[in-house]
């Protein structure tokens, strides 16, 4: 099968396309003929040798497709179902992989295969840090960080969806994409006092806040009020002394089941995923730069196997 293979750490340059032996799955995974796989700063920083991945691997931690094999009487999904999901670290810039069923999901009616594999990562973490680690309620005040990004689009639209007045943060550039998700006010992050700017905005500071990357944590526990909460799921940022605010460092459960019942939010447009580029699978290399670059909106993705 093709696949694209990184046998040393390094830019975009080391992702190599490459024949490789089909993914044979184990007892109880399923196979996936893979027709998307989304592209995320994770992928980024495992190519950079962050992460202590073991050389050689397939990149790729979320993909959709349709199941082709599987192994076991408990694998849960028939031969042919569209599914999407989070499948590890590594192995979904690739024509098949084998993953456990458990972190997969029937794909949402509002999603097509081609998009759908860019979304399992940041939905299943924008739901963690909006409905879990913040428990966002109507009525309150919610500050979501650099929203125009992948995390940063779903996290906005689901703090929208429980009926909280969402501020948001975003270059100059994307203030009218963000605007569009539905937040009351979107101010420019890249001006040094965007905080105090929040701050105005809501009469003393958010309620809660989810900082969507390390560089705008300090800015987002600056923007919240004494009492209130930011989560994150980045490392960095630190709460001054005397500040009463609560710091939550949290990571989202990538499992189907959470999946599954998000697709109620997709099908019925209360979220939408955006998609802002589309590369083949052997321009991996091209969707790295990009992504590594940042000042991207919504969500990359590799184009596989079209169905």
């Amino acid at each position: 099968m093709r696949a694209i293979l990184v046998e040393r750490f390094g830019g975009p340059d080391v992702l190599r396309l490459r024949d490789v032996p089909l993914s044979q799955p184990k007892s109880g995974e399923v196979l996936v003929r893979i027709n998307s796989a989304g592209v995320g700063p994770w992928d980024v920083a495992q190519r950079q040798g962050r992460f202590g991945t073991e050389l050689p691997y397939i990149p790729g931690f979320e993909c959709a497709g349709t199941v082709v094999g599987k192994t076991g009487d408990n694998a849960g999904f028939h031969d042919g179902e569209p599914v999407y999901g989070y499948i590890g670290m590594g192995g979904t810039y690739a024509d098949y992989a084998a993953c456990r069923p458990e972190r997969l999901a029937p794909v949402p009616m509002a999603l097509a295969l081609w998009e759908a594999g860019a979304a399992p990562v940041d939905l299943l973490t924008a739901d963690a840090g909006i409905n879990d680690a913040l428990a966002v309620r109507r009525g309150q005040s919610v500050l979501v960080t650099a929203a125009a990004g992948g995390l940063g689009h779903l996290a906005a639209q689901l703090a929208v969806h429980a009926g909280a007045h969402v501020v948001a943060t975003a270059g100059r550039d994307h203030h009218s994409f963000v605007h569009k998700l539905g937040v009351a006010e979107v101010v420019d992050h890249y001006d040094e006092d965007w905080p105090q700017r929040v701050r105005d905005l809501t009469s003393g500071g958010v309620d809660a806040a989810l900082s969507t990357v390390t560089p705008t944590t300090d800015g987002a526990i600056a923007a919240t009020r004494d009492g209130g909460t930011v989560a994150t799921p980045a490392p960095g940022g630190e709460v001054p002394a005397g500040r009463r605010v609560q710091l939550l460092r949290y990571q989202g459960p990538m499992d189907g089941r959470r999946l599954a019942r998000l697709a109620q939010v997709l099908d019925d447009g209360s979220v939408a995923l955006c998609v802002s580029a589309r590369f083949d699978l052997e321009d991996a290399p091209a969707a790295h730069s990009q992504v590594e670059q940042g000042h991207t909106w919504g969500k990359v993705v590799l184009s596989v196997n079209d169905d």
